[in-house]
Order: C-alpha cells, then sequence, then structure tokens
C-alpha cells in the first residue's frame, strides 16, 4: 500500500515492455510443452494391463485401464466430455485384424490429441507399417521392459512437445 507523501518509483516503459515481451515467451512455451500425464492402459488380459499400470503409477503417471475395446472409446469419450483428457493409450496386439487394430482409427479421427503406443510380441513389419501410417506414435516388441516403456513414454512427450 502506498501511504500520502511518499514518492513511488516508476518503471521505465521500456522495461515494462521488456517484462511483457518475456512473460509472452515463457506463455508460448508453456503451450508448447505437452508432458504426457493420463495414460490409458487397454487389454484384455489383465495381467498385462496390472504389470504396466503398477510400473506407470510407480513413475508418477495417472493411470487408467479398459479390458477391451468398447470400453477404452466409453472412457475416452467420457474422459474428452469432462476435459480431463488422456494423452496417451498404451494397448498390445497379439496378432494382425483383432479389435484392438480398429482402436487406433478410431483414436486418431475421434481424439487425434491422444497419442497412442502399441505393444506386440508379433513380428509383422506390414502390419507396423501399415499401423504407423495410421497414426501410431510408440511401437514396443515383448519383452518389454519398464525402463524401455518409460523411455518411449518420454520420447513420445518430448515430440508432442515440439509439434
Amino acid at each position: 500500500m502506498f501511504s500520502e507523501g511518499k514518492t513511488t518509483r516508476f518503471i521505465p516503459e521500456i522495461k515494462i515492455k521488456k517484462i511483457l515481451q518475456i512473460e509472452e515467451s515463457i506463455q508460448q512455451k508453456w503451450l508448447m510443452f505437452k508432458p504426457i500425464k493420463r495414460i490409458l492402459v487397454v487389454d484384455d488380459e489383465a495381467e498385462f494391463v496390472h504389470t504396466i499400470i503398477r510400473h506407470l503409477k510407480r513413475e508418477g503417471f495417472i493411470v487408467d485401464s479398459a479390458y477391451d475395446v468398447e470400453e477404452a472409446r466409453r472412457k475416452i469419450d467420457d474422459s474428452a466430455g469432462m476435459m480431463i483428457l488422456y494423452d496417451l493409450l498404451i494397448t498390445e496386439i497379439v496378432r494382425p485384424n483383432t479389435e484392438a487394430m480398429e482402436l487406433l482409427p478410431w483414436i486418431k479421427k475421434n481424439h487425434p490429441e491422444i497419442s497412442v503406443i502399441i505393444v506386440s510380441g508379433f513380428g509383422d513389419n506390414d502390419m507396423l507399417r501399415e499401423t504407423m501410417r495410421e497414426g501410431l506414435d510408440g511401437y514396443a516388441k515383448i519383452p518389454l521392459t519398464p525402463k524401455k516403456m518409460i523411455d518411449l513414454i518420454n520420447i513420445i512427450g518430448q515430440k508432442r512437445g515440439n509439434s
């Protein structure tokens, strides 16, 4: 508070402009930074889901699960409706032409802000090329270590920040 009789010191206009430029630059960089925080793990195999969730929670991620494609779609739509969006979806594909393969094009069409990682022991390069064309953000082969998964998530987070 100012009291009467005391003089106040004014900041020159040039310094104010510089402060505003710095503030604007910080805001722009913050908007570009899109860290991965909320992850949805989708698979019908409970052991896979629980293992992935345990490791991700240990790293500080907020993790949810779905055990089939319909449940995943419902959770994604519900979260978007509440403006609490998922940043990443992780799913396992054991063989081509499974229900999980339908999830990627649906996400990229309806929720393109969600990154997708597919985990698979299936080594079909044609399947991998096809899913990459559809907008896959990451691919990990089984066996998958927690470190590999976290490294892949960090790479995707960096790409999101640079897009």
